[in-house]
């Protein structure tokens, strides 16, 4: 039996926690503030059927050590480095897959399903759930993380400034990982090193299902579980949707926490938050709680109607 609480504070968001019960000041953004997702939607793309990227562990090589530009997110004291997006896209063009990408940015399109799944960008609920991990008090010390659907991994470092002892960084497009999250990775461990505490890391891409299936065994000890899961903009595709639910059963150790960031509905790929927690509530293993709503105003995103940007942020406890 999973049991998720859920609290609501008020200001355009919203996040959720989740438990389990037993019987990021930038110097460059990109398209970072958006609720609709632009989106291959011809009559082809919708009736083909996706064959998606298999799940690997990906590992750090030196090509990761060039010389890239950097950006600064604050984040309360902490100054996370990360590589700029037209440095990404031109770092891209030395690795393996990234036409995908290149597809995609030539289309001018956010996703292109089964192929790319906009991880090279800053969303919104990533910024918004750093904020809060922050103002929070969030305590890591010790524990060990998953970032889901990481990107540019921005989570998953401020929990390694936070003092993880392990952060794992998952994300759908092997070339995102080697472009942007081992490069922001090396560069915030160089800072960490100062202090003389460094995260271990490990970095996987592919599909969430094969992910969970590469994990299986290596999981199926609950010691070796996460205690936190960071995830963010993760429930726009409402067919990943049972993916990432079997992802917090079957990855969270007992008593450990999930934090989820999104928005209320995604224009342009049809995801939204009554349709995952309907799911939630059909799956009968969790109770959800609100924790921190944004709606541009004072309604409440879970009960408001008409305003479609609002973000919610929800915990999972397990």
């Amino acid at each position: 039996m999973i049991k998720v609480s859920l609290r609501v504070l008020p200001p355009v968001s919203s996040m959720f926690k989740f438990n389990f019960s037993n019987p990021d000041e930038e110097t460059k953004t990109n398209g970072n503030d958006v609720s609709e997702v632009t989106t291959n939607d011809s009559k082809d793309s919708c009736t083909e059927t996706l064959q998606w990227l298999p799940a690997n562990e990906i590992l750090p090589s030196s090509e990761q050590n060039l010389q890239l530009s950097v950006c600064i997110y604050p984040c309360g004291k902490y100054k996370l480095k990360h590589v700029p997006f037209e440095e990404a896209i031109k770092h891209l063009s030395g690795i393996n897959g990234e036409e995908f990408i290149a597809e995609a940015e030539a289309l001018h399109l956010d996703l292109l399903p089964g192929k790319y799944e906009g991880g090279l960008k800053i969303w919104e609920c990533t910024r918004d759930l750093a904020d809060f991990l922050m103002r929070e008090g969030i305590d890591f010390t010790g524990k060990q993380i998953l970032d889901l659907g990481c990107g540019t991994g921005l989570l998953g470092i401020l929990a390694m400034y936070l003092g993880a002892k392990s952060v794992h960084f998952q994300d759908y497009n092997g070339s995102v990982i080697r472009a942007v999250t081992i490069p922001n990775v090396k560069m915030n461990t160089s800072e960490l090193q100062k202090d003389g505490t460094v995260s271990s890391s490990r970095f996987f891409a592919g599909d969430w299902k094969d992910f969970a299936d590469l994990m299986s065994a290596e999981l199926s000890e609950n010691k070796n579980r996460y205690d936190f899961i960071l995830t963010s903009e993760t429930i726009y595709n409402p067919n990943n949707q049972r993916k990432l639910l079997a992802i917090f059963k079957e990855c969270l150790k007992p008593g450990g926490v999930i934090y989820l960031a999104v928005k209320v509905h995604y224009f342009g790929v049809g995801g939204g938050i009554r349709q995952f927690q309907n799911l939630l509530a059909n799956d009968s293993s969790f109770q959800t709680n609100v924790c921190w709503t944004c709606s541009q105003g004072c309604i409440n995103a879970l009960h408001s109607e008409g305003d479609l940007k609002n973000k919610i942020f929800s915990y999972i406890t397990l």
